[in-house]
């Protein structure tokens, strides 16, 4: 029902969600934008994105995710991507690494990347 018109925060806030088992400190973030707001209907936590994505064909649900992955699994499971209907603080990715994996030619090629 979403899928083709902007979306509310009404609407964010009433439709299901699925919670992928992410840092605390992400789920934090999106709970502190949404401090004063009704809480969520969360229906499913998954911890792994492809198995919340594996039910999305049953139960349409919103999975609040950076906008890079989104893009990036959207095609392959026809999904429509979304712009938060609130502000959110973007937050830092860091890569760590054990010392003997520095000249890895594997590991230097995914820091590259990444």
């Amino acid at each position: 029902p979403l899928a083709d018109k902007e979306m509310s925060l009404d609407d964010y806030l009433s439709h299901p969600h699925a919670m992928i088992a992410i840092n605390d400190g992400v789920k934090a973030l999106i709970e502190q934008a949404l401090m004063e707001k009704p809480k969520r209907k969360m229906v499913l936590r998954a911890y792994h994105l492809e198995a919340a994505l594996a039910i999305m064909d049953t139960l349409p649900i919103i999975i609040t995710v950076p906008a890079d992955l989104a893009y990036l699994v959207a095609e392959r499971y026809d999904l429509v991507v979304k712009p938060l209907p609130f502000q959110f603080t973007p937050f830092e990715y860091s890569m760590i690494w054990h010392a003997r994996c520095e000249h890895s030619p594997a590991q230097e090629w995914l820091r590259t990347i990444v």
